[in-house]
């Protein structure tokens, strides 16, 4: 089974999307393979926490001004979530993110066992322990103890669930480190 992350900006960009009419966006995908708990890669499980939960439900709020909707998404994702919502703290320093939610998503990922944590903001996720895999779509994480972690831009990561291959490089990495489900 493959275990996703997705950053609250994809969340939020599957969201607007579809509150503007928009179809088949590379969030949207990433969303519906979690919420089918299926892609075409095989089966799909969410990694997310009550604090993520809780920044989402805040920004939805800001969006639209109407906190019944921001409470009935948080509830329909906390349900996705196949082992349910992590209780992961963050935020505690041990990762080198300045940004506090940064960090926050990426301990979780960690925390959670997630294979791939996708983001529209790669950069936000760029530190000591990251090797650029690719054009900029792809980058891999290791820690000690042993742990690894693809990390991918939404277009990237939905291709890829799509079907499409892996870049070359990202193969390499793979190939070192374990493959994901899929």
């Amino acid at each position: 089974m493959l275990r996703l992350c997705l950053d609250l900006n994809v969340w939020v960009g599957a969201f607007l999307a579809e509150k503007y009419g928009r179809q088949d966006t590379a969030a949207q995908s990433l969303v519906e393979a979690i919420r089918l708990g299926q892609s075409p890669r095989g089966p799909v499980a969410l990694v997310i926490s009550w604090g993520m939960l809780f920044r989402l439900n805040a920004v939805i709020l800001r969006l639209t001004g109407d906190q019944a909707v921001a409470d009935r998404l948080m509830g329909i994702i906390a349900t996705l979530a196949r082992d349910g919502p992590s209780p992961t703290v963050g935020g505690v320093g041990v990762l080198p993110l300045d940004d506090e939610e940064d960090r926050h998503v990426l301990e979780t990922a960690l925390t959670g066992e997630a294979d791939l944590l996708v983001t529209q903001n790669l950069n936000d996720f760029i530190q000591g322990d990251v090797d650029r895999l690719d054009d900029g779509h792809w980058y891999g994480l290791s820690r000690d103890p042993p742990r690894k972690l693809l990390i991918a831009h939404t277009y990237g990561a939905a291709a890829w669930l799509r079907g499409e291959p892996w870049p070359e490089q990202v193969e390499a990495y793979i190939a070192s480190v374990g493959r994901p489900q899929g």
